[in-house]
């Protein structure tokens, strides 16, 4: 009552209260529906008032529930200041939070009764806190809130104007075509070997850390210190195979010390547990979430351990739908890194197409995004024979790069974003 009634005293109180809570904190029918009609007018630069509060909910049909008039009258007088509304809405945060709590022990407290086994009750039990944490809610979501929501982001976007709202791939080119990563989807990194799809990632990774967000790397191929190396080199421009063998230069020396420094403040968790299940995953990416976590890389599918008396073409797309529900859940953008049959390299265009994911069609299903870097040079001879002629450029040719947009589910596809390989670094820049 003290948190509506202060916005009704001063309206600019809502932006305060829907930082802390949102009308699904309320604990009476009525107290949502006043609520949310408080947004709806705010959100289309209406006057806020006992007068168009009253007419906006007589509209709606829901004045007599929310207890008519009179009760919005009551509001008014009931609220000592508008200028505590921040602690009055954390008091309501506070016991939402409670209420979801006692309810998530009930649900766990039944399974265990009726014979649930201790694996589906801590995993039920893991779902229900990062739900919690995160405000999940698997009610449905009525047309006036949705129509609410809406504008309160495309009211953001506009104010907004010129900035990315997504997170940053770290090529511009790549964060026009895309808006960058959003929150909730599932990224598929695909390519043959050595390609670059590790390298990509970590690319990735550096901007997200260096953008104070909170990564996560399930490293299945290489380990820690291998993957660390190259996060050095990259931060750093430092040869990779000068890292690998001890000889750095004098200048390199002073970059690594600047490199490593950097690092050092990243919020990053890099996880080199060989054969991890997709279990393993869930259930130390929602551990990890708890503490802060934004972005998830699992380098890479085909290396997921599996049941080996399941089909493995299933099980993999049981694993591309477990991470899109989890992208989801966690409200948090995955990165699923892929290997692609060998079909593409019998083409005369190496070029790959989606139809190329290994293992599995499901894949290509359950991606938001699908991404593959491409490199001409690794189906050239003659970089291969490392020949430098006037007419085969060897640097030139071996820095060409492109990042190709096979899939974007809320965007335009079959892109080439031209890029350029640094392959001494391990990064790909944009041109």
């Amino acid at each position: 009552m003290s948190v509506l009634g202060s916005i009704f005293v001063n309206h600019e109180s809502i932006d305060v209260a829907l930082g802390i809570i949102s009308q699904d904190d309320f604990y009476r029918e009525s107290h949502r529906k006043i609520f949310q009609a408080l947004s709806y007018l705010i959100d289309k630069n209406e006057p806020c008032d006992l007068v168009t509060v009253t007419e906006q909910l007589k509209r709606q049909g829901e004045l007599e529930e929310v207890g008519g008039a009179a009760y919005l009258c009551n509001l008014i007088d009931y609220v000592p200041s508008s200028a505590s509304i921040a602690y009055y809405s954390k008091i309501v945060a506070e016991r939402s939070l409670e209420r979801r709590l006692l309810l998530n022990a009930i649900e766990v407290q039944t399974m265990i009764y009726s014979g649930s086994s201790s694996v589906e009750v801590i995993e039920k039990l893991e779902t229900n806190i990062a739900n919690t944490v995160t405000k999940g809610s698997n009610d449905p979501v009525a047309a006036p809130q949705l129509i609410t929501e809406s504008a309160r982001r495309l009211k953001n976007r506009y104010q907004n104007k010129g900035q990315l709202h997504g997170i940053s791939w770290g090529i511009p080119e790549l964060d026009e075509a895309t808006n960058g990563m959003h929150r909730g989807e599932l990224i598929v990194v695909a390519g043959r070997p050595s390609m670059g799809k590790s390298a990509f990632s970590g690319n990735v990774i550096k901007t997200v850390c260096a953008g104070k967000l909170s990564s996560m790397l399930f490293s299945l191929e290489m380990s820690r210190n291998d993957v660390t190396d190259r996060f050095i080199a990259d931060r750093g421009n430092i040869k990779l195979h000068h890292l690998r063998n001890g000889q750095l230069t004098d200048y390199e020396w002073r970059n690594n010390s600047v490199a490593c420094e950097e690092i050092m403040g990243w919020k990053l968790f890099i996880d080199d547990t060989p054969g991890v299940t997709l279990h393993d995953i869930r259930s130390k990416a929602k551990r990890q979430k708890r503490a802060g976590l934004d972005f998830l890389v699992v380098d890479y599918l085909q290396l997921i351990s599996v049941p080996s008396k399941e089909s493995r073409v299933q099980t993999m797309g049981e694993i591309s739908r477990g991470l899109k529900r989890l992208a989801r859940e966690l409200d948090i953008s995955i990165m699923l890194l892929s290997q692609l049959n060998r079909s593409v390299d019998g083409r005369p265009d190496k070029r790959p197409l989606m139809s190329d994911l290994r293992d599995s069609g499901e894949i290509e299903q359950d991606a938001d995004v699908i991404i593959f870097p491409y490199r001409p040079a690794a189906y050239c001879q003659k970089c291969r024979d490392r020949i430098d002629t006037p007419d085969h450029d060897l640097q030139d040719h071996q820095s060409k790069a492109e990042i190709i947009i096979e899939k974007q589910r809320n965007g335009e596809r079959n892109l080439s974003i031209p890029a350029m390989w640094l392959g001494a670094f391990q990064r790909f820049e944009g041109i």
